[in-house]
């Protein structure tokens, strides 16, 4: 839950937005509400003889009318709101990219971290932008629906909603057992999203040693991996939301029978029976909106911890506060006893000396591997060293901004 709050964070800036987009939705399922209310009115003006039937045509037909305007307005707004939110994410997420240091994508495959800035991204915008909508939204239609089947029949009502526990036992769930599943479908994508940025940009290499088949079959594996675990959430999503939405049938078949019933011995008047009719198989959508809302929250909440993991990455080479600019100089270069490991252990450089003064041309010789291209890394502090220290006429390179 922590994440869904972090991920809630993010529409701070478009609240207004998200309340106008919650309060169109309210109100174009309060019209559709209407509808079934309307058509027992003139179910039961028919039965009395009654045939000026025109008035109740019209306020069904702007009753639609309303519902699509609204629908219109709000998916305007819903979708600023979206796209909103994913340009705040992209330029959060790859501005935070540019101010970690070179060590952090020394441990990261680039695909891995592309794949965090577009597909997972792309995840949590369409949930913040739509998915979030659509739950309120459906929640809102079972609140006013319910409200509304009370007020006219409680017996009739009670047998209605008899089966709503069920359906949110059954959306608890498939919420727990599709997160991991969700999660893991995400980390798929990104392994392969990584296996084909490698293989395009080192292309060359692939060509030159012939190793195309190697590396199709490589791929192919990926994809396979993909292919089974979404297999996975395919399976969890092809047995949940049919069964979220066949509850609601059992209880429209039992309003059947017993309002059935009931109309039949007069207990309540046709129209009545057809509007309640008309009201629990009005609950069937906003169930099965509900489930696949809840199947894309849970897509959200399973990327937006991958993108976390970027955001929350500290950078680890930042000038210390108020540090004064590097000083204008010749540029010349000490490196006093410095030594370098990375991340993995491996030490690189050990006790290394040297003076570079200015204007001088120093060859760095030595064998692949040896550190030549890291020591000069040190220099524009791309790298900081584990001991020693680093100084560029006569300042410690880490005590100064570079920037």
């Amino acid at each position: 839950m922590k994440v869904f709050w972090r991920l809630l964070g993010f529409l701070r800036p478009y609240r207004w937005g998200v309340i106008a987009s919650l309060v169109l939705a309210t109100v174009a399922m309060a019209s559709g509400v209407v509808i079934p209310y309307l058509v027992g009115r003139a179910v039961d003006q028919i039965r009395v003889g009654e045939l000026v039937l025109w008035p109740l045509a019209l306020a069904i037909v702007g009753a639609g009318i309303g519902r699509m305007l609204f629908s219109a307005v709000r998916r305007v707004v819903a979708g600023r709101v979206s796209l909103g939110v994913e340009y705040d994410l992209r330029g959060r997420v790859y501005g935070h990219l540019q101010s970690l240091e070179l060590g952090y994508f020394d441990t990261q495959q680039t695909g891995q971290l592309m794949s965090r800035a577009t597909v997972d991204l792309q995840a949590v915008r369409f949930f913040l932008g739509y998915g979030l909508v659509f739950i309120v939204q459906a929640l809102v239609t079972l609140v006013v629906a319910a409200a509304v089947m009370i007020a006219v029949n409680p017996g009739l009502a009670a047998i209605a909603l008899s089966t709503s526990p069920l359906v949110v036992v059954a959306a608890a769930r498939y919420g727990r057992l599709n997160r991991p599943a969700a999660q893991e479908v995400q980390q798929r994508i990104a392994e392969l999203t990584a296996e084909a940025e490698e293989n395009v940009s080192g292309v060359r290499v692939v060509k030159a040693f012939a190793r195309e088949e190697r590396q199709l079959g490589r791929f192919r594996h990926a994809v396979g991996r993909v292919f089974e675990q979404s297999m996975v959430s395919t399976r969890l999503r092809a047995f949940y939301n049919p069964l979220i939405a066949f509850l609601p049938q059992i209880s429209l078949a039992a309003v059947l029978l017993v309002g059935g019933g009931q109309a039949a011995s007069g207990t309540i008047t046709l129209g009545e029976f057809v509007a309640f009719f008309f009201y629990v198989t009005l609950l069937a959508g906003p169930m099965r909106m509900l489930g696949v809302s809840l199947g894309m929250a849970q897509r959200a909440i399973a990327s937006g911890a991958r993108m976390f993991e970027v955001l929350d990455r500290e950078p680890r080479l930042s000038a210390p506060p108020g540090a004064p600019p590097l000083p204008p100089g010749e540029g010349r270069v000490e490196l006093r006893g410095v030594s370098f490991a990375h991340e993995n252990g491996a030490e690189v450089l050990r006790n290394v000396d040297l003076d570079v003064a200015p204007g001088r041309t120093v060859a760095l010789v030595g064998a692949t591997g040896a550190g030549k291209t890291t020591l000069v890394n040190l220099i524009p502090r791309l790298y900081d060293p584990t001991a020693g220290e680093l100084r560029v006429d006569g300042a410690d390179i880490r005590s100064v901004d570079t920037a």
